[in-house]
């Protein structure tokens, strides 16, 4: 059965941007400190392709999260999981 994949995209105040990704059942990497969000979004296509040839399809989670809420921990049943932080 292919796992479903869910990122989020989180703005820091420092006006770069964050993604986290969330492989079900229990996996969860961040990749930190995109320029922009042109630079982040062509990352996620990136992802898209890759996890598309393992039948696994990408789709976000929602919006971008404001700066005023930082995402330091994976939130919900992600967070008994894995936290991987992507390097650049």
């Amino acid at each position: 059965m292919p796992r479903r994949v869910y990122y989020r995209i989180s703005d820091r105040a420092d006006g770069r941007f964050d993604a986290v990704v969330t492989i079900e059942p229990d996996t969860v990497v961040r990749r930190d400190g995109f320029e922009s969000l042109a630079e982040l979004e062509e990352w996620i296509e990136g992802l898209r392709v890759l996890m598309a040839a393992l039948g696994a399809p990408v789709a976000q989670a929602d919006g971008i999260e404001p700066a005023s809420q930082p995402d330091t921990q994976p939130q919900g049943p992600t967070s008994a999981g894995r936290l991987r932080t992507a390097r650049q």
